[in-house]
């Protein structure tokens, strides 16, 4: 990986996105109402805040705000009791096998992978086409066969945006996949993460 790889696209939207060349990439996707609406408004305004304080916008400026979004939204998700349909036993294997559908195709290299009850972590390479690209497909994909499974035809099932991160050195490559792999433990779902059935382990 590039010590200071090529910048291909930055965007702010509700959260900040910033895509590189050979970029790994730690994204997370929540459902549709995990995170309360008094909440989701504070996650706003601390990036809307961060960003407006920034002289210039440019991607250095939205490291900080990557780190503080990320974790007020993963306080939030981890005790989101209103969302759970991502562990669904018919919807859970679902995404499992598109994440694999997408990986046996090579439109990415998927690294480590949890899904927890309210959102999804995937830490992956992009193989084809853009991040961007790739998780409107996949959220769009897998929200529309979920609604599907549920009988839940008109309603959201992914929260519009996501979260994405990418890695700068193979010590946040381990810092990633260890965060992953041990987040059914900090929920308090399981004591062992390889006991949680819904991992790329």
């Amino acid at each position: 990986m590039h010590a200071h790889p090529e910048t291909l696209g930055f965007w702010c939207g509700r959260l900040p996105h910033w895509e590189v060349e050979d970029g790994r990439y730690f994204v997370t996707a929540h459902l549709a109402g995990a995170i309360p609406e008094p909440a989701m408004e504070q996650i706003r305004s601390i990036s809307e805040a961060l960003q407006n304080g920034a002289t210039r916008q440019t991607p250095d400026s939205c490291v900080e705000l990557h780190r503080r979004v990320f974790a007020e939204m993963e306080r939030w998700l981890d005790r989101a009791p209103a969302a759970t349909e991502l562990t669904d036993p018919a919807v859970a294997p679902m995404v499992m096998e598109a994440i694999e559908f997408r990986q046996s195709k090579e439109r990415w290299n998927m690294l480590e992978f949890a899904l927890m009850p309210s959102h999804l972590h995937l830490f992956l390479e992009v193989l084809k086409g853009t991040l961007k690209e790739t998780m409107e497909d996949f959220k769009r994909w897998t929200g529309h066969r979920a609604l599907e499974i549920l009988d839940r035809s008109g309603e959201r099932f992914w929260q519009d945006e996501w979260f994405d991160h990418w890695s700068r050195s193979d010590e946040e490559d381990e810092r990633i996949t260890t965060y992953i792999r041990r987040n059914p433990e900090t929920a308090g779902l399981v004591s062992n993460y390889r006991d949680w059935p819904w991992g790329s382990w």
